[in-house]
């Protein structure tokens, strides 16, 4: 796309915590229901599948021969962790489905392409995993938030993996070159184009359902829009969503609930 913003409006565009007054308090409290899940499963934790303590997932099993969820975390590629987000891990779980969180090195001291070759193989190393365990593994479904959903649309081609659920992802990182999340980032014009999914070739037999909420910012809303339109005139499947009244951060409560409609979704693709 041609950037028509000045570089101020640009972070102002995609700056979700400054957009959601209470955003501080929301990933506090993720931190400390996230803790209390890990401290139940620490002989799952931090399974190495790299040098460096971020090159690591947990898996939590649902039992044996269940679907797995792989989840893969945001930040902008720059912040948080696998550790973050265990809070969404229970209401999976008691739905049947095993989780993996993958982790993977972030910017400044990973590229985009090392980033996304991370997640690859971490997918790898999930499914070498649960082989291990149960003698096989079924396909995996993939879903992440923000930049997960980006990296979890570019590992839609790994063998082994079903489908994605992609929830509020950037799928077009050209306006990420051109703001404040580039300082850490450091996209090249070539980086921008060969990892931007809405640039990539899109396979018409595996799908992304794509998830979105109406109170987020134009631009990630944009996003969404945009990638879900291009997948369609490529003919590639999947639904697009955006949820009403939900925010970057209120969002992820649709995958951590019970009755969240992103979990009932992945439900109906992998059970």
């Amino acid at each position: 796309m041609s950037i028509s913003m000045s570089r101020e409006e640009l972070d102002r565009a995609y700056n979700n915590s400054l957009a959601v007054a209470d955003s501080a308090k929301i990933i506090e409290a993720w931190g400390v229901a996230s803790n209390a899940v890990r401290a139940n499963n620490a002989s799952h934790n931090d399974l190495s599948y790299g040098d460096g303590h971020t090159i690591s997932f947990d898996y939590f099993s649902a039992g044996i021969n269940t679907p797995v969820v792989a989840f893969i975390h945001g930040g902008f590629w720059q912040n948080r962790a696998k550790s973050d987000f265990t809070f969404l891990v229970p209401a999976i779980v008691q739905a049947g489905i095993s989780v993996a969180m993958l982790g993977y090195r972030l910017a400044p001291f990973a590229k985009m392409n090392e980033i996304v070759e991370d997640v690859r193989t971490g997918i790898r190393a999930v499914i070498a995993h649960v082989t291990q365990e149960q003698g096989q593994c079924p396909d995996i479904w993939v879903t992440g938030w923000s930049a997960g959903g980006h990296l979890a649309a570019m590992v839609l081609n790994e063998p082994g993996v079903k489908g994605v659920t992609a929830i509020s992802g950037i799928y077009d990182l050209e306006p990420m070159r051109h703001c404040y999340i580039n300082d850490k980032l450091a996209l090249d014009e070539k980086m921008s184009k060969d990892y931007s999914p809405m640039l990539l070739p899109q396979t018409s037999d595996k799908i992304i359902d794509l998830f979105v909420g109406g109170a987020e910012l134009g631009e990630m809303q944009r996003q969404t829009i945009d990638f879900a339109g291009y997948r369609k005139k490529c003919g590639a499947p999947g639904m697009y969503n955006n949820l009403p009244g939900l925010n970057h951060y209120t969002i992820l409560d649709e995958l951590g609930h019970n009755n969240g409609k992103i979990l009932a979704s992945i439900k109906a693709r992998v059970l």
